[in-house]
């Protein structure tokens, strides 16, 4: 029953865990840059942001040091934090120092906080196209009222970006004799606007079994006649009686293009704590309702990239290495003993460790990636040992005459020391790493280190106690005739060679010890490079390529930047799709690779990339790379 409950345990902690292809690996340090519209003298960027802004982090709990630099239109302020801080709220704890901060600031600056992680790319798991009639307005137009809502309500979706098209917005065009006469300035008119419409206002916090939420309140204007009936002044003076408000057009602050063709995409960026393959079902099931609702306005939202089907794929694809492995160690388990019974139930010793280690993979906040499952795969050719140890043991004194109850609790006392010490032996190894001060050591003997040892130590109480049991089991039901006991002789080829080897062992003890972990871990990093490097080259059959401009470039800037970068990729033969999403100061392309890319010209991933790169090396307007930039939470 104890292990029972174990694994259904384990199997409700595995549906919770998050699901990656690499660990997210946050670095315990913010960025709070400050950029000033207008150059000014350091010192007084100094005096009016920077000492402000530092003394309300040093508020903070969990600082280490700060680290400011400071130039005549920007300032950044480096936060270092401690290893032993809970990371996972701190950049919203700041988040808040800075809003409440950043009112009390010259308006000439804006205070931005970012954050640095190897996972933000890949936030963005999912781009979508939505095409249909009518021009690209039409469709954003539509996107803005009836898709945006919808995605952003899918728990998980940490935020929506729609690009192309121009998106709707509430104009007011103010009377300037009007104005004059009632002694009424624009500054005022606006003032008065920002005034009754506060978005995302922090209000306090909530707790709720030992976590602690932030509460936010958006408050907005529900229709036009709210703005138009804005007091303006004393008598009351309405917006309206000094100037008209109606529906217009935003000015076109994003472009999306794809193959050169101008769109309308969207890019959904995934909670940090969102299982993304999870997330990615749920993301399809609203795509197949939203069509099927958009369909009578001859729309579809089609899914242009989606970062989850390549995880899945990785991960499917350890998973059927891990249970091939499992069969084949059952496989040689049955041609030893030959015995169905007894390889039946030492083979349930694999689905309890893992089932059952997947509990501390959820106390220890371990997710699901590829480290972890190289490390269960590593760990299930082990656990068997101790199994096969106990249940030869126990059928040895059995063998020799000795009632069920006997064999049992003395052939499991015989060797329990020693299953314990190689069981110990083996964990001490990985142990280390957990205890790294090296951020990037300790992250990554995390992964593995608790995947090997947690599944270890559950395979260690299985054959403790499960597998007697299951013995005492069988040996009630005992047959005279046990393969175990058959007369060995030496005559066999096999046997022969055995013994040789284990002359030669036990003559050199030292020697046989020392090559056996030489060879141990040779064989550990083996597996591990290429695992890494397989899932690498099934994961980039399309990466995004980042336009980085230089601060106040406008959207025709980039945009002509980002042109630039499509016409000189244009004629890559293994391209399927390029897409582009168009910001000013910044663009993301989309490279999509075709399916047979490997067929065309023979080249590998890293050959298409390195092309990629020198086409784009020579363009001086903005900064092209095929790695992410320093980007915000």
């Amino acid at each position: 029953m104890l292990f029972i409950g174990l694994t259904m345990l384990g199997y409700i902690s595995y549906k919770q865990l998050p699901v990656e292809l690499m660990p997210n690996a946050e670095l315990p340090m913010l960025y709070v840059n400050v950029q000033s519209r207008l150059e000014v003298d350091p010192t007084y960027m100094e005096n009016q942001a920077v000492i402000p802004i530092e003394g309300a982090i040093g508020t903070m709990e969990g600082i280490e040091d700060m680290e400011s630099s400071i130039n005549n239109r920007s300032a950044s302020i480096q936060v270092n934090f401690k290893q032993n801080v809970n990371f996972k709220y701190t950049f919203l704890k700041l988040q808040e120092k800075i809003d409440l901060i950043a009112s009390n600031l010259d308006d000439n600056f804006t205070v931005s906080v970012n954050r640095v992680n190897t996972d933000q790319s890949s936030n963005q798991f999912m781009e979508l196209q939505i095409r249909g009639s009518g021009g690209v307005d039409r469709v954003r137009n539509i996107v803005d009222q009836e898709v945006t809502e919808h995605m952003e309500n899918i728990d998980g979706i940490a935020s929506v970006s729609v690009f192309g098209g121009k998106e709707r917005s509430i104009e007011v065009t103010y009377d300037a004799n009007a104005c004059e006469a009632y002694g009424i300035t624009p500054a005022e008119i606006r003032s008065a606007i920002a005034g009754n419409s506060t978005n995302r206002t922090f209000t306090g916090y909530v707790h709720d079994a030992q976590r602690q939420y932030f509460v936010h309140v958006t408050a907005e204007y529900d229709k036009v006649s709210d703005i138009e009936n804005i007091v303006v002044a004393d008598g009351p003076i309405y917006l309206k009686d000094v100037a008209d408000v109606f529906f217009g057009v935003k000015e076109k602050t994003s472009i999306s293009r794809v193959n050169g063709m101008e769109a309308v995409s969207m890019m959904l960026v995934n909670d940090s704590q969102a299982n993304l393959i999870d997330l990615s079902h749920k993301v399809k099931e609203e795509i197949t309702v939203l069509n099927e609702k958009l369909a009578a306005k001859d729309l579809e939202i089609v899914v242009q990239s989606n970062s989850a089907e390549t995880m899945e794929e990785n991960i499917n694809q350890i998973i059927q290495l891990a249970l091939v492995g499992g069969f084949l160690a059952i496989f040689v388990l049955w041609m030893f003993l030959k015995n169905l019974r007894i390889v039946s139930f030492i083979a349930l010793a694999i689905p309890i460790s893992v089932f059952t280690a997947f509990n501390l993979f959820y106390a220890f906040d371990i997710s699901l990636n590829s480290l972890t499952l190289v490390g269960l795969v590593l760990a299930i050719g082990m656990l068997l040992d101790n199994s096969v140890v106990v249940l030869e043991n126990i059928y040895r004194l059995s063998g020799n005459g000795m009632k069920a109850d006997q064999a049992v609790t003395q052939g499991t006392k015989e060797v329990w020391r020693s299953i314990v010490a190689a069981t110990l032996t083996t964990v001490t190894v990985f142990l280390p790493f957990v205890f790294s001060n090296d951020y990037m050591v300790k992250l990554l003997g995390n992964h593995i280190g608790v995947s090997i040892i947690s599944t270890l130590l559950v395979s260690l109480f299985v054959a403790l106690l499960l597998i007697p049991m299951a013995a005492h089991l069988l040996l009630r039901k005992k047959r005279k005739h046990n393969v175990f006991y058959e007369k060995v002789t030496t005559d066999n080829r096999i046997i022969q060679i055995y013994i040789l080897l284990l002359k030669t062992a036990m003559r050199k003890p030292a020697n046989t010890v020392i090559g056996a972990l030489v060879f141990f871990f040779i064989t550990v990093f083996a597996v591990l490079a290429i695992s890494v490097t397989n899932l690498q080259e099934v994961e980039e059959t399309q990466f995004p390529i980042y336009v980085t401009m230089p601060t106040g470039a406008t959207l025709d800037a980039t945009d002509k930047v980002v042109a630039d970068v499509e016409s000189r990729l244009e004629d890559i033969a293994e391209k399927q799709d390029l897409s582009s999403n168009i910001q000013a100061e910044e663009a993301i392309l989309t490279l999509t690779l075709r399916d047979d890319y490997k067929d065309i010209d023979n080249r590998t991933i890293a050959d298409i990339k390195k092309d990629v790169q020198d086409r784009v090396r020579n363009i001086s307007q903005g900064e092209v790379d095929l790695e992410a930039p320093l980007s915000g939470g």
